[in-house]
């Protein structure tokens, strides 16, 4: 090696390698730091935007002609805001109570019985030539789609209904009275005049058979309650409205669902419900889109009676162990106080509470009106109405399980009444209120029968 250079080198002086200039570091960090503030600014801004959407989603509704915000307060109220109507499209429909169905099911032995137009008295019906297509009619006047079987029973003392045939007359069924022509023989002819020598049993017909509605998996055994798995009630069902449970709900077809009709007072956006089915859990699972929403016309008269309503689903839900319907009340079912009867639902397992995030049951009795008018609620519970609890408080339903059922076993499960309002949660002499389904049959028959 030169020793001249080699001296240079260690003087400093040569052809050594010196650091990188610092500037282009600087640079990096700069435009490193402007990226990351614009990100994070774009991120503020989409999360101010999302707020901002739910903010008024939650309290108005977007008219796209003109375009302008409509307070949710208006939306549903007969009133036109929007130019194409969108404020009053979807909306919940009122439905009064009109005629009775002119077809009912009897609770002894589900014997079927008809409505004689012009006398307006029952009578049963009688075995002889009846047909699927007279059956289909009657399950049509209860808003049932299919064609049960059907047999005969032996009439007995419990039935004082005097049998009689019926026919079909412009699509409806028609009594025809001792003697009358049947149009289809041309002669005269009563129940059982071909079978002199016995006594022609009338006509038995369940239009849902056992077997389909009001069966679970019970498990062994709300307010007070413990809790409970869906396969044990697969007809409960979670309402919920843009993702978030309101009230509870019972399936009573495969497209149908019962609950309260005050579920939809301050959420009347029909679109923006959901029913979640087949899960005893709130979160999870998929849903169920809405397509219609019936609600009873409330009177000035009875501002608490006529909370109910009927849910048509989308789609209809498949059955299995954990999704079944329950059976809706003979109309001939009287139940004694003390009867005990189970309530089921996510609503909270305290006053001032949250919602449960696991479904609740529990047993209670049935109270009798005067005793629950006296104790606590000054009159108001009405004959439509139910009361159950029990005496010394504790178990009871609360916010979140109104719509629920209220559940009867009389051979297989029946939805007799459904969470309406009461006074606390599980305190004594403060029974919850129902509304008696009983007392609804026709409606729910009616808009029904309107959706075939």
């Amino acid at each position: 090696m030169d020793m001249d250079s080699a001296s240079e080198r260690l003087n400093g002086r040569g052809p050594c390698l010196r650091p990188k200039s610092s500037s282009t570091t600087e640079s990096f960090k700069r435009v490193g730091i402007l990226v990351l503030a614009v990100v994070l600014t774009l991120a503020c801004l989409v999360a101010i935007g999302f707020l901002v959407k739910i903010y008024l989603d939650h309290h108005y509704l977007f008219c796209k002609q003109p375009l302008k915000l409509v307070p949710l307060k208006q939306v549903c109220d007969g009133q036109l805001d929007c130019l194409q109507g969108e404020d009053e499209a979807n909306c919940p429909r009122w439905v009064p109570e009109g005629p009775p169905a002119s077809a009912r099911v009897s609770k002894d032995r589900s014997i079927l019985q008809v409505l004689q137009s012009h006398t307006q008295t029952w009578s049963c019906v009688c075995h002889d030539h009846f047909t699927p297509a007279l059956a289909r009619a009657a399950c049509e006047q209860m808003g049932y789609s299919s064609t049960p079987a059907f047999q005969g029973v032996e009439a007995s003392a419990r039935q004082p209904l005097p049998p009689r045939e019926v026919a079909l007359s412009n699509g409806s069924l028609q009594v025809l009275e001792p003697g009358s022509k049947r149009g289809d023989e041309g002669r005269q002819r009563r129940c059982g005049d071909e079978a002199p020598r016995r006594r022609e049993p009338p006509f038995a017909l369940s239009p849902v058979s056992p077997a389909d509605c009001g069966q679970s998996v019970r498990t062994p055994r709300v307010l007070g309650g413990s809790p409970a798995a869906i396969e044990a009630w697969p007809w409960q069902v979670s309402l919920q409205y843009r993702k978030e449970h309101i009230c509870g709900g019972s399936i009573i077809g495969p497209g149908w669902v019962l609950t309260a009709a005050h579920c939809f007072t301050n959420n009347p956006i029909v679109q923006s419900w959901r029913v979640k089915a087949g899960s005893d859990l709130l979160s999870g699972a998929a849903t169920i889109a809405v397509e219609k929403v019936f609600l009873a016309e409330v009177t000035p008269a009875s501002p608490k009676d006529n909370d109910i309503a009927l849910v048509k689903l989308r789609s209809p839900v498949h059955y299995s162990d954990s999704t079944k319907p329950i059976c809706l009340p003979y109309f001939d079912e009287e139940l004694a106080p003390g009867t005990p009867l189970w309530v089921v639902g996510w609503g909270y397992t305290e006053e001032r509470g949250k919602l449960s995030e696991r479904l609740q049951q529990a047993e209670v009795e049935l109270i009798d009106k005067r005793s629950c008018n006296l104790a606590a609620y000054h009159g108001d519970v009405t004959d439509r109405m139910l009361c159950a609890g029990l005496p010394q408080g504790g178990v009871d339903t609360c916010q979140g399980d109104s719509g629920g059922p209220l559940l009867y076993s009389g051979g297989h499960w029946q939805v007799v009444g459904i969470v309406s309002w009461g006074q606390g949660c599980g305190t004594p002499s403060t029974p919850g209120v129902y509304t008696s389904v009983r007392a609804y049959l026709d409606w729910i028959y009616a808009v029904r029968r309107s959706e075939l």
